[in-house]
């Protein structure tokens, strides 16, 4: 969360370090280099034009003579004779005229015709002048012999085997020259003489750095032009990346509270792009809501269950102390119940050997009497023990009555918590689909929605559980329910029959009384003791197998409401890790502000 802050708190990026800036200035430097290869192209191509130029301007020079050659085989006789001849033989003057025609231009400093044979000059190859334009003819006179330089040379050999020739910029001791040079051949093919023209390379280079200014003044111009071109339409078309940036680190930082999710109209790949992310931060904003909503309720809802746990567990420990005080009193109960069996046994023995021996009738009506009033006595103990088993039941009965109800409602709850948490689980569900189709940006998302899935299936095997639990208390109860219910039933009936045997009790003493005074009628009497010990003895029977039913059917009760209190600590335990889970889930949503 600290380092989605310290993100969240850079608004921009430096312009030297912004894409615009990067894209700007390699698209510039392309630019400056195609400028520069174009300029240095264009140098190339004014230099080959140049060089046509020459090329041209020395077939200007050489068509007119190819019509003269025989003005300049004339000229090649008399200059030999006279080396004035071109002052004054119109032949010669002729050609003269076009020595001095063509040197009058800017780029052509000379012009001038060789003999075309080859001779030596100071060892050197030379040729003779035949004809040049007048300001040569200070230094050098027609048919004098000229030795040139290497280049020139070269040049004139190349003439002499293709026609034509050129050389490279080269000096003499009159400047720096290119020179182009050819033959004139007359219609046999014959040689007739070398013709060439010196360009000052002077005047050469002056148009050439001129045009080299003109191109580089143009191509900076360009450049500069071109680059403002395009920073501006990179920066108009890479404006809308800054509202874009400021809303993903909004986003990093938690905040999806931006109200500005307007789509752009533009169908380019930035404008698409915008466009899902915004539906990307609005999507989530509607989840976080709804999870945060989902947490409230699940927190409620633990805290009901919490509550209502914690007053059941009140209310089934007090029933299970209630019935360990019944189990208690059942116990005695039948231990009583026993007793009375087995005095009655005793007394039925005792009624048989009064109807054998009439003649011991004194003694054992004494003997009976003795008994008699020992059973009456513990009859009325048994009374009173089974008057407290009643209440004790009853009790019971009041208890079990009021738990079923209290596991009634925390079923109701736990179909409460369970449809929360099938909500919840849901919520997670699309929260890991929504991250998905978000991409990188929704990697925290997918761990935040897997941890509220694995909380909601936790919550949901707990809540089964409980309700599991919860509808084996609800069997149990209303076992048990039906089982007091039936010991209430025996234990009524059970104080119907003691009160019966009380009453027999009665008679019976009363019978013994008169058996003293009454030995004539002892046989019929006797028959009746035996009779009603028999009905007593069936009574007393019957109250002890009810006392052992109403003994087993307490302690299983018992043994139930131990085990509820147990389910019970249990339910309170889920409630409290629920509870836990949904404060967990309510500090992640927190770090969200919607």
């Amino acid at each position: 969360m600290s380092q989605a802050k310290s993100q969240g708190k850079q608004t921009s990026v430096r312009f030297f370090r912004s894409l615009s800036f990067k894209i700007s200035a390699w698209t510039a430097a392309c630019y400056i280099v195609l400028c520069v290869l174009l300029t240095f192209v264009s140098y190339q191509q004014h230099r080959q034009q140049m060089s046509d130029n020459l090329v041209a301007l020395e077939g200007i020079f050489h068509a007119p003579l190819m019509q003269k050659i025989d003005y300049i085989q004339k000229s090649k006789e008399e200059l030999k004779k006279n080396k004035e001849a071109y002052k004054y033989e119109p032949a010669v003057m002729n050609v003269q005229e076009d020595m001095d025609r063509v040197s009058q231009g800017d780029l052509v400093e000379n012009a001038y015709l060789f003999y075309p044979e080859w001779t030596t000059l100071e060892g050197e190859p030379a040729l003779l002048n035949l004809l040049s334009n007048a300001e040569l003819y200070v230094d050098e006179k027609p048919a004098d012999p000229y030795a040139p330089v290497p280049e020139l040379l070269t040049a004139l050999k190349e003439a002499e085997e293709t026609g034509f020739g050129i050389t490279g910029v080269y000096q003499d001791s009159l400047g720096t020259w290119v020179s182009a040079v050819s033959t004139i051949r007359d219609k046999d093919g014959k040689l007739v003489a070398f013709a060439g023209l010196d360009f000052d390379y002077g005047v050469l280079q002056a148009q050439m750095n001129k045009y080299t200014l003109q191109s580089i003044w143009m191509g900076l111009i360009a450049i500069v032009i071109g680059t403002l071109f395009i920073v501006f339409i990179v920066r108009l078309y890479l404006r809308q990346i800054t509202p874009l940036m400021k809303l993903a680190q909004s986003a990093a930082a938690g905040d999806l509270s931006d109200a500005s999710l307007v789509k752009s109209k533009s169908s380019d790949e930035l404008g698409v792009l915008g466009n899902h992310l915004k539906d990307m931060v609005g999507n989530l904003r509607g989840l976080i809501v709804q999870i945060a909503q989902a947490a409230q309720q699940v927190s409620a809802a633990s805290e009901s269950l919490q509550t209502g746990a914690q007053q059941t567990s009140q209310s089934t420990a007090s029933v299970s102390e209630m019935m360990s005080q019944l189990a208690s009193h059942s116990e005695q109960q039948r231990q009583g119940t026993e007793e009375s069996s087995h005095a009655m046994n005793e007394m039925a023995v005792g009624i048989q050997r009064v109807a054998e021996s009439a003649g011991h009738a004194t003694d054992i009506s004494g003997h009976a009497r003795a008994h008699t009033s020992e059973g009456n006595a513990r009859m009325g103990q048994s009374m009173l023990q089974i008057t407290e088993a009643l209440r004790s039941v009853q009790q019971a009965v009041q208890a079990i009555q009021s738990l079923k109800s209290m596991s009634e409602e925390i079923g109701e709850i736990t179909v409460l918590i369970t449809q929360v948490t099938r909500q919840t689980n849901l919520l997670a569900l699309n929260a890991s689909i929504e991250a998905v189709r978000a991409g990188e940006h929704g990697k925290g998302f997918v761990v935040v929605s897997t941890e509220i899935r694995k909380l909601a299936d936790q919550s949901r095997l707990a809540t089964e559980r409980i309700a599991e639990l919860v509808e084996r208390v609800q069997h149990e109860t209303g076992a048990a329910v039906v089982a007091m219910d039936r010991g209430l039933g025996e234990v009524e009936a059970m104080q119907a029959v003691v009160e019966q045997t009380e009453g027999t009790f009665k008679d019976l003493s009363g019978t013994v009384q008169e058996v003293v005074d009454q030995m004539t009628d002892v046989s019929a009497v006797s028959e009746q003791m035996s009779a009603s010990s028999e009905e007593v003895l069936a009574g007393i029977v019957e109250m002890a197998e009810l006392t052992r039913m109403t003994t087993e059917l307490t302690q299983a009760v018992a043994a139930a409401t131990e085990h509820q209190l147990a389910t019970i600590s249990e339910v309170a335990r889920t409630a409290n890790g629920l509870n836990g889970m949904s404060n967990e889930l309510q500090l992640a949503v927190a770090r969200f502000k919607v």
